[in-house]
């Protein structure tokens, strides 16, 4: 049996940062020793005779591997561009890499059932979710899970919803609003710019597409809405809200039984949800920026206002480890900052027996992590005791402060 042992590690618990060793035996956590006062370390008796892998983290932390809750990267793997699209295994294999590489040991990835353009339309989606279904029982860098977006102007789609739960293909479900005026896009020329922009098409396009939005919401049946609430909750899939803008729409939400506010636009729209008893997720590209894309909440308002659990990546993983450290250094408390992205999301979902945290008897996923330059590196990632990614080079941050990247210049 192999035994891997991590030495001289500054462990971030749940509640508190350590000096100590972890050993990890049979995929799990199977002892977490502090270090005396000289910080000595002696083999445990339990493994000394067996074969063994030691690591010295000396300078470096130890932490839960991250669970990523709202990331929609699998899309950009498969249509990098609108006009092109990858296979399946092809984009997976090239993500695994990458997430395992940031930190992301555990990956929901969200699926977004909506506009109908290369991979939001249902036929796509439902391809997407079972593949990724079939990777949870395969050999795979990571962890996957589904998150499925519906989007309630896709009154046809809901069926098909219905139908992925019963087939325990969805894991987490939020609902969605992207209708202008509202939420995300309460302006609505800004929103027509985005999508031109986003999509590639004119301003003409995108004006009709947003007039084709407010027709659709129309038509949305909201007792089918509440039956899809119900029926996801009777299985056992938690539901989020999304963009929560208003006390109103948060009320609405936690009704049909929403237990996580994802991406509130308002800080008031989040102090109301946490008052609720909801868990509050905000955006790391939000925190790394200094500000929403969007002209929105500055999602570290809400963290100095008590009022955020959970960070999630959104649109760009790379941006997850660095927001931990960010939110630690204006807080002052690694342990609390890290549980964002380990312990709350675990908890969020009921898995947090298994996950989330360095204690004993919890699943051996697990980063070693470097601070190199100003910005966190993983240097070793660990999913289950097995080894799925190293980095050893060396890694010197190069800034030009003409090109500093910021909310107040990037707008």
């Amino acid at each position: 049996m192999l035994t891997t042992i991590i030495t001289n590690a500054q462990m971030i618990l749940p509640d508190d940062m350590v000096k100590g060793h972890l050993v990890i035996q049979d995929g799990l956590i199977k002892e977490v020793i502090r270090a005396d006062a000289s910080g000595t370390f002696e083999l445990p008796a339990a493994v000394s005779g067996e074969s063994c892998v030691i690591v010295d983290a000396q300078g470096m932390y130890v932490m839960p591997g991250m669970i990523e809750l709202h990331c929609d990267s699998i899309e950009k793997e498969i249509s990098p561009r609108p006009s092109s699209i990858f296979p399946l295994e092809l984009a997976m294999a090239s993500l695994e890499k990458k997430m395992a590489g940031y930190g992301i040991t555990t990956l929901f990835h969200s699926i977004c059932s909506s506009d109908g353009t290369t991979v939001r339309n249902d036929e796509m989606v439902a391809r997407i979710i079972r593949y990724v279904g079939r990777k949870r029982h395969a050999s795979s860098m990571i962890r996957h899970r589904i998150h499925y977006r519906y989007e309630i102007t896709n009154v046809a789609g809901i069926q098909q919803v219905h139908d992925l739960i019963s087939e325990q293909q969805i894991d987490f479900l939020s609902l969605m609003d992207h209708t202008p005026g509202q939420g995300q896009y309460g302006n609505w020329e800004s929103y027509r710019k985005y999508l031109a922009a986003y999509e590639q098409i004119t301003e003409d396009e995108a004006e009709a597409f947003l007039n084709q939005l407010v027709e659709f919401k129309q038509n949305v049946d909201w007792d089918a809405l509440q039956n899809l609430a119900d029926y996801a909750i009777s299985q056992g899939v938690q539901m989020a809200s999304h963009d929560d803008d208003t006390t109103a729409k948060v009320d609405y939400m936690h009704r049909l039984g929403a237990v996580i506010s994802e991406f509130p636009v308002k800080l008031e729209a989040a102090k109301y949800a946490m008052e609720q008893g909801m868990y509050v997720s905000i955006g790391a590209p939000n925190i790394v920026r200094g500000g929403s894309h969007n002209n929105n909440m500055k999602a570290m308002d809400a963290v100095e206002a008590g009022a955020a659990h959970i960070l999630c990546s959104d649109y760009f993983p790379a941006a997850l480890l660095p927001s931990v450290f960010k939110i630690a250094e204006t807080t002052g408390n690694i342990a609390e900052a890290v549980k964002m992205v380990t312990y709350y999301p675990a908890q969020s979902l009921g898995i947090e027996d298994s996950y989330g945290s360095i204690a004993v008897g919890r699943t051996a996923d697990l980063l070693l992590v470097e601070e190199a330059g100003g910005y966190p590196v993983v240097r070793k990632t660990w999913v289950g005791g097995t080894l799925v990614h190293e980095a050893n080079y060396a890694w010197e941050a190069v800034t030009d402060d003409r090109f500093a990247l910021s909310y107040e210049n990037l707008g």
